[in-house]
């Protein structure tokens, strides 16, 4: 009965297992609100915040392996630290989840979600409050809401029917690129153009193929040597001694090329010597008569899934045939796609829809690297792969997340495109949070109640992009977003009838001239997705709002090993 007793004295901790711990709102150790977000200021203000933009700095994460990243991609660096922070954990699966459904925007929803952490922090000391208000919830729910609906449709700058033009594409993926590899882009925006154009041809329906753009990194030389090859690129040489073929069938195997074993044990008496030449013979003509049969229906290359047998490999050379091993399933499933090929499970002649096809297959040496190219020029492909260069490896790392951020707006592109007829562009560079800021706060002022402080908290967070952006390029921050404030103000308050139209100027990031730190965005090209922005401001507040619902904190023991407290 000892185990059923209860403490009535000790509390909550007196019915959990030893070593949970349990924060209330109104501990000693202060409001569980502003814990949870100090905490996650703390990881949006003072870790990811100066990332933000071209100008953005990187950060240099050395995770549990001791691998060093250096990088200005906020879901890479969460993706390497290892946050123990119940709430900051909420802010950082949000992130991911906004890398995941849009791939870009990620540390806009991370730094305004914080931001408006903040600046209910603020209200709450303001209205002296001991916690979170409905009214502050609310609010930021109301403001979302006008936003989406009302303020999104007017800073509308841009919207593309055709998304099978390449100059169309590139006003999309140019400054996506930017704010990942600024410098790099007339190169390498061009590359993810045209390999969305491969796997997306004119007249193609239905969703974007986003795992249809594939990479691979090679060390050396410089960024502008990366090239776009029209199918796949297998980072292993061929093993036979012919390297290239052309206009050639292609047979590719789940398995190896071996002689199959036995399930079971068996024992073989051999008398002399001619039992032991029969049974290598029987082995021998085997195999002969499987290679003999590829090469009779007009196949010259051969793709193993597992191992390749010496006997195998000598009647390859004696046939004249190109034999390659790729071990992992899901590359010889790629490779199956860029040659219209059929993975066999047996080991012998495909049929006619099994073969593959490829207009040049061949071995390459790219830097340190030799590797087996499969083109196919005939605009049957669907598979498109970059192949990356660069002088280190943290490098090819940034250009792998930049390739697959601008594939992945891409996708997001096609799927407004699906969706509104139409893919729908705002300005960049903090015009558009400006523009929203401003028609939020006179918004708030015809809302009475307490809801309108919360309304005004929501507009003054989303300064947070433009003040960034002004203090990553070394302008003041202050006077900057002052202009800035005043162009967009003029704007929204002309005449619905004058010739001013939709305010373009942000924060210029290149230099700061006598335009007060600000420029136009339509000369300069810098567009962003009305979807994605719209998604990381759905996100956003919606994880605000569930940490502000917080008021206990329940963590149990860690399973395993010694409790950290008595280290």
């Amino acid at each position: 009965m000892s185990s059923m007793s209860y403490n009535a004295a000790a509390g909550l901790s007196g019915m959990l297992k030893a070593g949970t711990r349990h924060m209330q709102e109104y501990g000693d150790d202060g409001s569980v609100v502003l814990r949870n977000i100090d905490a996650c200021l703390q990881l949006s203000r003072l870790m990811l915040t100066s990332s933000l933009g071209p100008q953005g700095r990187c950060k240099l994460v050395v995770n549990h392996l001791q691998k060093i990243i250096v990088t200005a991609d906020c879901t890479a660096i969460l993706k390497e630290v290892q946050i123990q922070h119940p709430a900051a954990n909420l802010l950082s699966m949000t992130v991911q989840k906004q890398k995941t459904e849009c791939g870009d925007a990620t540390n806009f929803c991370l730094s305004f979600a914080g931001e408006l952490l903040w600046q209910t922090a603020l209200l709450i000391q303001k209205m002296t409050w001991k916690q979170t208000a409905p009214e502050i919830i609310a609010g930021y729910h109301h403001s979302l809401k006008l936003c989406l609906d009302e303020f999104f449709p007017k800073t509308v700058a841009l919207t593309i029917n055709d998304l099978y033009k390449k100059e169309n594409l590139l006003k999309i993926i140019r400054p996506v690129w930017q704010s990942k590899q600024y410098g790099t882009e007339d190169v390498m925006a061009s590359l993810v153009a045209d390999a969305c154009m491969l796997v997306y041809p004119e007249g193609s329906k239905g969703s974007f193929p986003a795992a249809s753009v594939r990479t691979v990194p090679i060390l050396g030389s410089g960024v502008h040597q990366s090239v776009l090859i029209e199918g796949y690129v297998a980072t292993r040489g061929l093993e036979t001694v012919r390297k290239s073929a052309s206009k050639c069938k292609i047979a590719i195997f789940a398995s190896g090329v071996e002689a199959s074993s036995t399930e079971a044990k068996g024992t073989v008496v051999m008398k002399n010597a001619d039992d032991l030449k029969a049974y290598n013979k029987t082995e021998e003509l085997k195999m002969q008569e499987i290679i003999q049969g590829l090469a009779d229906a007009g196949i010259e290359v051969i793709v193993s899934g597992g191992a390749v047998s010496d006997m195998a490999m000598h009647f390859m050379d004696k046939y004249n045939m190109l034999c390659l091993r790729i071990s992992s399933k899901w590359e010889l499933r790629r490779l199956c796609q860029a040659v219209g090929a059929t993975a066999l499970v047996r080991l012998g002649t495909p049929l006619p829809e099994e073969m593959g096809y490829a207009e040049t297959v061949k071995q390459q040496e790219l830097g340190d690297r030799t590797v087996t190219v499969f083109v196919n020029s005939s605009g049957e492909s669907k598979l498109a792969t970059i192949v990356l260069r660069a002088f280190t490896r943290t490098l090819l790392a940034d250009l792998e997340r930049a390739v697959d951020d601008g594939v992945q707006v891409v996708a997001q592109a096609v799927k407004d495109c699906n969706r509104t007829g139409a893919a729908r562009l705002c300005y960049g560079g903090g015009c558009t949070e400006m523009a929203l800021s401003v028609r939020l706060q006179q918004a708030a002022q015809k809302v009475p109640g307490l809801q309108q402080y919360a309304m005004q908290a929501f507009a003054q967070a989303l300064w947070v992009v433009p003040r960034t952006l002004a203090e990553n390029a070394g302008h003041k921050a202050a006077p900057t977003l002052a202009f800035l404030q005043a162009a967009h103000s003029t704007s929204i308050t002309a005449p619905p009838d004058s010739s001013v139209s939709i305010c373009d100027l942000g924060i210029d990031i290149d230099e700061e001239s006598s335009t007060n730190g600000i420029c136009g965005m339509s000369a300069c090209g810098v567009l962003d997705l009305v979807a994605t922005k719209q998604s990381a401001l759905r996100l956003a507040v919606d994880v605000v709002t569930t940490i502000l619902k917080i008021d206990q904190i329940i963590m149990s023991k860690q399973a395993g090993g010694p409790n950290p407290s008595v280290q």
